[in-house]
């Protein structure tokens, strides 16, 4: 089952890797467009700084999730590997429970909040809450890597000494 999930995770975060770049290109493609119909014709097209503002939220907030799985986030764990294995894996344990509750908090705040976001953005006819359903998504993912990475760890015990001590952090930590 946690191989399932897991394998789950690792093709959401290619398909958002794929997004955030895709956004990226598309940002890149559209403001030279811009720019050269303000060079060409003296007139800039109208739409492009709200799609731009539209696709680097949603660059950012797919890119917030995979480089969490790609564990390229920043993280101070002098005194973690310090601690023996087990305490390592305590640790670890006790940190993935705080993330988790606090994706918890973040996704039963949505149901709130998205309703609240209402009315189309000028020049690109998507309601507002558009803007914010990728962020849930990335952090619905995280909860439920969190939680995988718990289960496995409370199923397994901790990871054997032999493997590399990068792989031993936490990725909250």
């Amino acid at each position: 089952m946690l191989k399932l999930l897991d394998r789950f995770l690792g093709l959401t975060e290619k398909i958002f890797f794929v997004g955030a770049n895709g956004a990226l290109i598309v940002i890149l493609f559209i403001n030279i467009a811009n720019i050269g119909s303000r060079f060409m014709w003296e007139r800039g097209l109208i739409w492009v700084f709200p799609w731009t503002t539209v696709l680097f939220v949603w660059m950012v907030f797919l890119g917030f999730y995979v480089i969490y799985r790609r564990n390229r986030d920043i993280k101070v764990d002098i005194v973690y590997r310090l601690m023996p294995l087990r305490a390592q894996n305590a640790v670890t344990i006790l940190t993935n429970l705080i993330i988790m509750a606090l994706m918890g908090v973040i996704l039963w705040q949505a149901q709130t909040l998205l309703p609240r976001q209402v009315g189309n953005m000028d020049y690109v006819g998507l309601q507002r809450y558009w803007l914010s359903v990728p962020f849930y998504a990335s952090c619905a993912l995280i909860l439920l890597d969190f939680l995988r990475d718990t289960l496995e760890r409370l199923i397994n015990g901790p990871p054997d000494e032999g493997e590399s001590v990068s792989a031993n952090v936490p990725r909250g930590v």
